[in-house]
């Protein structure tokens, strides 16, 4: 059907073509008019044949063509009677004004219609790729991670691998090569350097893969990852998910994986398949000797005191250290690359006197080296001393799993309740952040560039630690007897929770499970009584999970962060009654199904902030359940595919102040009860691609200063009386391809109060309204992409 609407499509543009050229060199009148539309249909046809191609692609209904088919057809017609009129005044003006109308609505079509589909597209294939690289966030479109902006030292190891990698197995088999080294050498740098190298890229191109072995692992979650660039799997066993890949390597010739943190060799015999063009690249800490092996050396001494200069000193330090202290210091790190980077970090900015007692601390250290830098890098945590709270803010980062990003927005939440971080701005944890990070005790990912409608700092900003780090995090909070622990940190196998004391002391609990949960721990340790626990963090990769019994003795929870690291949505069970969570102030979900929960959450009356991120969602909020939200002051929903209309259950929370809907691309509508939300400040509807239009009761809102509608790609009007928003402050309509007018009321603001940021092609669109200050924001492919793919 599609092809032959397609060849219709063609006749149809052959045909009007063919129509108006006779009757332009006939008729003594209406030439301009008919030459114009001439030049009209000549602009469309490329563009047009281009986008049929890609919707056929697409599959994109046929609706869209029949539309320019209609208005062809009519222009056909009316080029045929005006062929005809000869000297009648009165027709001669007619039909110069319908051709007049004919070219206005063959001139929309290019500037407007086709101009919806080439962005609607766009959107979507960004949306298909973000469904194919969803935890590829900090990697390449290769799967590989980015390269770190310093790497000191590296260069002749570089060479001295590259050789290894690139040699043909002399068997035919698959080749391996194994990085090893003690944790925190560097190997994942080297390894990330290597694929990037052009030597490497020119020989495998595109077919790099690139995943992460954690020490609790899911197989079937990691291929499914590998293979996700190229078509989405599902698997029923792990020995379904290897065979698969098996399947996979079958239609490649060169292929390179890279396979990093290996902790046993097991996992390395089931990802070798016969192939010659196969290598596999791994690092470990372990030596794996049956492999060809590459041993990472330790930095040379120049290399090693560059690295720890670059990280003790900044550019402009006016701080005199003597340069034997920084020998000694070098020294006492034996040339280890986290060590002194993490040493190098804490001292920067110190007086000489921190510096003294540091190199006096390490110098009295052990002489083996794997004990040594463990000993090292807690050393360096006595300068914690002065900062006790910076030294709970680290040993938190302890409580998520290795290899995983950590939005600082869960750090905030739960630091506002553990050392009283102000919630409402984040600054104070973003200080915190930024002290860890400088210290390099934590990695704080970049964050995206034009986010200027934000609610709080902590908003879109993540940071990452090194897996030595968070192993000294959790050492250093297993100092104290389980009984005395401030935060009680648990690794399991999902099956029994390690034995515990009858009370659990601890403020903070995280509970890490393996692959599957059963119902030992659905009930283990019923009798454990946890009264002090405000912070409960619960992270696992299954597809149902079962809540420990004994979360019902939780007495003082506060703030409750479930997340799933597994590919499918979990089910929740075994959810704690309503009496046992009245003093829950914030809950944050990711990637589960509330369809258990909902109902429970509806009634927290105490409840203050609500997120969903990545959660299947459905009509569960819009059952005929009762709303008891009555403290609710933020709700933060994002990339939530089945959300297509803000529930209007939620529409009657009178203490709402901030309002964040973002990545949601199935997003259709907001409830006409909208403007019932009388005491909204901060309105985020970023990269919501469907969303065409905004309820005209959103101007109630008489309290809202920001709205976001950044990338809201078919957005194609905004409320008629917005202007009636005295109170707002800021618009962001980056992106906002589809607004080709705005309303009158816009003039209606108060002169130089409101800030609008849009992109050059709309910059003269609200610029024509003088009481606006406008900021063009310069456009980025990339940045555009990261806020489409969240």
């Amino acid at each position: 059907m599609a092809e032959l609407l397609g060849a219709a499509l063609g006749e149809a543009f052959s045909e009007l073509s063919d129509v108006i050229k006779p009757v332009i060199t006939k008729t003594l009148f209406f030439k301009s008019e008919l030459k114009e539309m001439q030049a009209n249909i000549q602009r469309i046809r490329p563009i047009f044949e281009d986008m049929e191609k890609l919707n056929k692609e697409l599959d994109r209904r046929k609706v869209e063509t029949e539309r320019i088919m209609i208005l062809f057809k009519k222009a056909d017609e009316l080029v045929r009677k005006c062929e005809n009129v000869k000297w009648d005044f009165r027709k001669r003006y007619h039909h110069a004004s319908k051709l007049d109308e004919m070219n206005k609505s063959l001139l929309k079509y290019v500037n407007y219609d086709l101009q919806f589909q080439i962005a609607r597209n766009g959107a979507e294939t960004l949306v298909e790729l973000r469904r194919l690289t969803k935890g590829y966030e900090k990697e390449s479109p290769s799967g590989v991670p980015l390269e770190k902006c310093v790497a000191i030292g590296f260069d002749d190891q570089l060479r001295k691998l590259k050789p290894m990698v690139l040699q043909d197995s002399s068997d035919g088999d698959c080749s391996v090569v194994v990085v090893s080294a003690a944790g925190g050498c560097g190997k994942t740098t080297l390894v990330t350097m290597l694929c990037h190298d052009p030597d490497i890229k020119e020989k495998f191109g595109e077919n790099i893969y690139h995943a992460v072995i954690p020490e609790k692992y899911n197989i079937k979650v990691i291929i499914q990852k590998l293979l996700r660039r190229n078509q989405p799997h599902d698997f029923y066993s792990d020995e379904d998910a290897f065979l698969q890949w098996g399947r996979f390597l079958a239609n490649k010739s060169e292929i390179l994986l890279v396979l990093d943190d290996v902790r046993s060799e097991s996992i390395i015999e089931k990802f070798m398949f016969k192939s010659p063009g196969y290598r596999i690249l791994v690092t470990s800490r372990e030596g794996f000797r049956r492999f060809n092996r590459y041993e990472l050396q330790l930095l040379n001494d120049q290399d090693a005191t560059s690295l720890f200069h670059s990280s003790a000193f900044s550019e402009h330090s006016k701080i005199s250290i003597p340069d034997d202290l920084v020998v000694k210091l070098v020294k006492c790190c034996k040339n280890h690359p986290l060590a002194l980077s993490v040493i190098g970090g804490s001292l920067k900015g110190k007086q000489l006197p921190s510096w003294i007692i540091m190199a006096e601390k390490l110098s009295k250290g052990s002489k083996l080296i794997h004990k040594s830098i463990q000993e090292c890098l807690e050393k360096s945590c006595y300068l914690f001393d002065e900062e006790p709270e910076i030294k709970h803010c680290y040993m938190d980062l302890g409580l998520f799993p290795e290899d995983q990003k950590i939005a600082t927005t869960t750090l905030m939440d739960m630091w506002a309740h553990l050392y009283n971080h102000d919630d409402d701005t984040g600054l104070t944890t973003m200080v915190s952040i930024d002290t860890l990070s400088s210290r390099n005790l934590a990695t704080w990912l970049p964050k995206r560039k034009h986010i200027p409608a934000i609610a709080h700092h902590c908003e879109e900003e993540f940071v990452t630690q090194h897996d030595m780090m968070r192993e000294l995090a959790i050492h250093l909070s297993e100092k104290e007897s389980i009984e005395q622990r401030e935060r009680l940190i648990i690794n399991t196998d999902g099956q029994d929770l390690p034995l515990l004391p009858q009370i659990v002391n601890a403020r903070v609990l995280s509970i890490t499970t393996g692959v599957t949960i059963d119902e030992r721990f659905y009930s283990t340790r019923n009798e454990v009584q946890a009264p002090k626990v405000k912070v409960f963090v619960l992270n696992f990769m299954s597809n149902v999970n079962p809540f420990p019994h004994f979360m019902h003795n939780m007495k003082s929870l506060e703030v409750l962060i479930i997340t799933n690291y597994g590919y499918h949505f979990s089910e929740i069970q075994n959810f704690p009654a309503l009496e046992h969570l009245s003093g829950l102030t914030k809950i944050r979900l990711d990637h589960v199904s509330i369809s258990s929960i909902s109902e429970t959450i509806l009634m927290l009356e105490n409840l203050r902030k609500l997120s969903l991120i990545m959660c299947k969602i459905g009509n569960n909020f819009n059952k005929d359940f009762p709303n008891k939200l009555t403290n609710l002051l933020e709700i933060d929903i994002e990339s939530c595919d089945d959300l297509v209309t803000f529930p209007a259950s939620l529409c009657n929370l009178k203490c709402l102040k901030k309002l964040s809907i973002t990545n949601c691309h199935r997003l259709t509508s907001l409830s006409v009860d909208f403007g019932n939300l009388s005491n909204l400040e901060v309105l985020r509807l970023a990269s919501c691609t469907e969303l065409p239009t905004l309820p005209e009761s959103i101007t109630n809102l008489k309290n809202l200063r920001i709205i976001d509608l950044s990338q809201c790609l078919n957005l194609c009007e905004l409320p008629a009386h917005i202007g009636e928003l005295d109170t707002l402050e800021t618009i962001d309509a980056t992106g906002c391809t589809g607004l080709a007018e705005l309303p009158e009321s816009i003039k209606d603001f108060d002169f130089d109060k409101v800030e609008v940021f849009c992109d050059e092609e709309a910059f003269t669109l609200w610029n024509d309204f003088k009481n606006l200050k406008v900021k063009m924001v310069e456009k980025d492919p990339l940045d555009t992409f990261l806020k489409i793919i969240g």
